[in-house]
């Protein structure tokens, strides 16, 4: 079954007026109150965000429960007839969105019309092909010795087993702001796919795209009450969302401490819960790797997104014998390559950070690495127009942006193992790139973290590089690469970086109930 739709979206941000999406209706808040809401690169009000609260959030969950038995029960290639259709919508509104996507959140618009939007569209048509062809099922035949026939007599039988997985209900879909529109679709297509139906509540900080996503909802004749979106803060409507009783599982992808809340508090109640929490990715350079690929590979890893990356490589240690050359060649890259401004612009590598606030923080953890003495080196490039001032601590002043969130690509050296800018997690535009001596010593340093997300690995022995690479504490390792990304495998982390797995089958499984059914055959 295929389906052709077209919708008209806002294409000026002036033009966006943000509301709360339920039961297939925009309807404004039932506070009447708005968040403010800027435009990181010029610290301009742009669209507001509805202040949404508990009844907000009640209306919502109620249309989702009252849509659930329809769309479960619809077959899986109408479900996926729609999602294809949401998935096309989203490919030819590719521009409108990744330029509006650069205005909320700071990144460039080529990252976002490259890499965001068109993952977004993957997404759904991905999970519209699995739940096409179908949850693959566990099945299972056991000869058993006896089966009781009557209350004194056993007779030998066979037994046959199958697993069947069925949606779980509504969904709450809590999402971060450094990949607004993508973080909702990786979440959202599984979710529908399998038949269940959402509450989604996206960051107050970047939500501009997500509501665009209510327009293309609708129509692609996504059914009244199957998604509804309410905008607001945390503590407004987040937390009711997630205490709320017909809320059968809860998805979020956030900081470590909100996580242990919500999973606290879903735990408690006692609903499924996948959190996707920071990182403090390590990499282990050796020296007998391709070094001129590493260095390019870690200036990616470290500025791509403004750091805004929870498997970002924020700390890269490099092996004695060819750490001062790295440096060398990292800091002479950075200042001729990477360009910091303007995120309109093609050839800006990196924009602001997401908000005042979080410039705030960046900045903090610079100020501490200087006050415990270590190295600290803003990488720009000193022949760049653009660049009118760099602070003392790395807040940049841009021609044409004088009022934006800009940070220097930082690189901090000399800095201890147990400093808080080594061991926390920064989610900005800074690296601390440290030596280690031995390969024991190598995979100590990178283990000793209380997070788990990610890590790389890099040797041309690949006997060293297997054997590093597992020994590494992290969800998804890399050797000889960083983020060559492949959606059918799982991703998640261990500790602090969060509880479950995701992408691919793994979602499937977060996202319904499996039964076992047996049968007896005499």
């Amino acid at each position: 079954m295929t389906k052709t739709c077209t919708v008209a979206i806002p294409t000026d941000m002036r033009d966006v007026k943000i509301r709360n999406y339920i039961n297939g209706e925009w309807v404004a808040p039932t506070t009447g109150q708005y968040l403010k809401n800027f435009n990181p690169a010029t610290g301009q009000e742009i669209a507001p965000i509805p202040d949404s609260n508990s009844t907000d959030i009640d209306h919502a969950v109620r249309a989702a429960k009252a849509a659930f038995p329809m769309w479960s029960a619809m077959p899986g290639v109408d479900r996926a007839a729609i999602m294809n259709c949401v998935a096309d919508l989203i490919d030819q509104n590719c521009a409108t969105l990744a330029a509006l996507e650069s205005q909320d959140q700071g990144k460039t618009v080529t990252s976002a019309a490259t890499i965001d939007i068109p993952k977004c569209a993957a997404y759904f048509r991905q999970f519209a092909k699995y739940v096409t062809e179908g949850i693959r099922e566990t099945e299972s035949s056991v000869k058993l010795g006896c089966t009781m026939s009557s209350i004194s007599k056993v007779v030998p039988s066979v037994q046959k087993a199958t697993t069947q997985h069925v949606a779980s209900g509504v969904a709450a879909l809590i999402t971060p702001w450094n990949f607004p529109l993508l973080m909702v679709c990786e979440k959202l297509a599984p979710c529908i796919a399998v038949g269940n139906t959402c509450v989604v509540k996206p960051t107050e900080i970047t939500s501009v795209t997500t509501y665009l996503l209510t327009h293309i909802l609708q129509a692609a004749g996504m059914p009244k009450g199957v998604v509804n979106i309410v905008f607001g803060s945390g503590v407004n409507a987040g937390e009711p969302l997630v205490k709320h009783r017909d809320v059968r599982l809860v998805s979020f992808t956030g900081g470590c401490v909100t996580g242990a809340k919500i999973g606290s508090l879903a735990g408690g109640l006692f609903k499924r819960v996948s959190l996707e929490l920071g990182g403090k990715s390590p990499s282990l350079i050796f020296s007998d790797c391709n070094l001129e690929h590493a260095v390019t590979t870690h200036i990616r890893g470290a500025f791509q997104n403004q750091g805004e990356i929870c498997i970002a490589a924020a700390r890269q240690y490099v092996q004695r014998g060819v750490y001062e050359k790295f440096l060398e060649m990292f800091r002479k890259q950075v200042r001729q390559e990477i360009c910091v401004g303007d995120p309109s612009n093609p050839k800006t590598f990196y924009g602001p950070v997401s908000s005042k606030q979080h410039l705030e923080k960046v900045t903090s953890y610079i100020r501490l690495a200087q006050e415990e003495g270590a190295k600290v080196e803003f990488l720009t490039n000193p022949n760049d127009p653009a660049v009118l001032n760099v602070s003392t601590d790395g807040r940049m002043t841009i021609k044409g942006f004088e009022n934006g969130y800009f940070v220097a690509p930082t690189l901090i050296t000399n800095i201890k193992q147990s400093s808080r800018v080594v061991q926390e997690e920064i989610f900005g535009p800074v690296v601390c790139v440290m030596p280690f001596d031995t390969e024991e010593e190598g995979i100590q340093l990178a283990n000793d973290t209380q997070y788990g997300l990610a890590a790389t690995v890099w040797s041309e022995d690949q006997n060293k590089l297997m054997r590093v690479m597992r020994q590494l504490n992290s969800g998804s390792v890399w050797g000889n690469g960083w983020l060559a990304w492949d959606d059918c495998m799982p991703f998640g982390g261990m500790g602090c970086s969060g509880t479950t797995r995701e992408h691919g089958p793994w979602s499937l499984e977060f996202y319904t109930e499996t039964k076992a059914l047996y049968t007896h055959v005499l």
